[in-house]
């Protein structure tokens, strides 16, 4: 037995975008600060468990900038003549 300690995870399951800029957060990360233990398969990540706020702040504010709703775009292009 290994007398490494063992960091606890989770499993994280997203579509395939998603998983890619996960993976690129990580890759950006010094090696010691990387948090993907395991890359499952192409819906599933097992994450360290400290990384989680983390990982679920930056998605959040990638979102933000980049998914959009039809309701934020209701009124765009109305005829006003």
């Amino acid at each position: 037995m290994s007398s490494k300690a063992r960091s606890s995870g989770f499993l994280l399951t997203c579509d395939a975008s998603m998983k890619q800029f996960i993976i690129h957060l990580n890759d950006q990360k010094i090696a010691d600060k990387k948090f993907i233990l395991e890359d499952l398969d192409a819906t599933h990540l097992l994450i360290k468990g400290e990384a989680r706020d983390e990982i679920n702040r930056k998605v959040e504010d990638w979102m933000d900038k980049n998914v959009y709703s039809t309701l934020e775009r209701v009124g765009e292009n109305l005829d006003t003549s």
